[in-house]
């Protein structure tokens, strides 16, 4: 339980309270009408077209009305509401390469910046789709479920760097593999994949394992990070030094874009490629219209449910109560 419009509230209380201080003076002036100073004959007849109890009665129920009209204007709020929203759209899985090669500065400002921006350049025109997030690079996981949730989603992504995952390498195949089980096998949305990376990838068996796992109704599309030429990889905890390999070499972090051809060509899907002078959520954008836009049943949380109607209407109650009692005596 909880209050929208406590200041209001606690505001409309205070008067309430001045004005029944006020009366309280004024009732201790009235006092010259006592028995002390007037006949109690003379006080009989002055009052006699009146009847107290009653007019104590209106008195009280006018200001216990009011005290509840406090309650009312606090905007009194209960619980949350889940309901069910269903909408159109295909299931994206957006697989992020955050190996140590995706530093590399052939692609401005890097190759995991520009990922980063380009997906919430897509995320900024979706409608109705779900999309989640795979990391991988020696290792993987699921790092945002299916969601409808977008400012949640840009979130997470704005939050990937290649700090996530400790164990070093590229391993492709595995991260395809947690993609595939993160969509929902009973679902039948159009199922869609788009895999960010360089392509330099550590397991042999990479394209075997895809081969094998990936169902006829999930489309893989490949998206290449870098160059042909290749860049050096910086090294993020040391300025201005690059990292090396056993021997002591530089190491030449280069696009593999013939193997992400292959994975595409697998995944009957699309290769791209990230460019420093060109956007690719355009294009992503497109091959995600192409697919069959389905029914998706969720469910979100709505706001809380307002309760002030209740104490409203008890208020007004009261107050008709009170205006309908009779303050004076009968005469017969």
């Amino acid at each position: 339980m909880t209050f929208e419009n406590l200041d209001l509230a606690f505001l409309s209380l205070l008067l309430i309270l001045i004005t029944l201080l006020g009366y309280y003076y004024k009732g201790r002036s009235n006092k010259i009408f006592g028995s002390d100073n007037f006949n109690p004959k003379f006080i009989k007849n002055l009052f006699s077209r009146g009847n107290l109890q009653s007019i104590r009665i209106k008195f009280f129920l006018r200001y216990f009305s009011m005290f509840i009209l406090v309650f009312s204007i606090a905007g009194l709020k209960t619980g949350t509401t889940v309901k069910p929203v269903e909408r159109k759209g295909v299931d994206i899985v957006f697989c992020v390469d955050v190996s140590s090669s995706m530093n590399a500065q052939d692609v401005k400002p890097s190759r995991i910046d520009k990922v980063k921006f380009e997906i919430s350049k897509v995320i900024d025109s979706l409608k109705g789709d779900r999309l989640g997030v795979v990391v991988f690079s020696g290792s993987n996981f699921l790092y945002l479920p299916l969601t409808m949730d977008y400012d949640a989603a840009k979130l997470f992504v704005k939050s990937i760097d290649t700090e996530m995952i400790s164990s070093k390498g590229t391993a492709i195949g595995q991260a395809i593999e947690t993609s595939i089980i993160s969509f929902d096998k009973e679902g039948k949305q159009e199922k869609m994949i788009f895999l960010f990376s360089d392509g330099e990838d550590h397991s042999s068996r990479s394209l075997d394992m895809i081969s094998a796992a990936l169902p006829s109704n999930i489309k893989l599309h490949a998206i290449g990070v870098g160059s042909i030429k290749g860049s050096l990889i910086p090294d993020t905890k040391k300025e201005n030094i690059f990292l090396k390999d056993e021997q002591g070499n530089l190491i030449m972090s280069k696009l593999n874009d013939a193997f992400l051809g292959e994975i595409s060509n697998i995944g009957q899907g699309d290769f791209l490629r990230i460019s420093n002078s060109e956007s690719i959520s355009e294009e992503v954008n497109e091959i995600i219209s192409r697919g069959e836009a389905s029914l998706i049943s969720s469910y979100e949380f709505s706001e809380y449910d307002y309760k002030y109607q209740y104490p409203l209407f008890f208020a007004i109650f009261f107050l008709f109560i009170a205006y309908i009692l009779p303050s004076g005596r009968t005469i017969k």
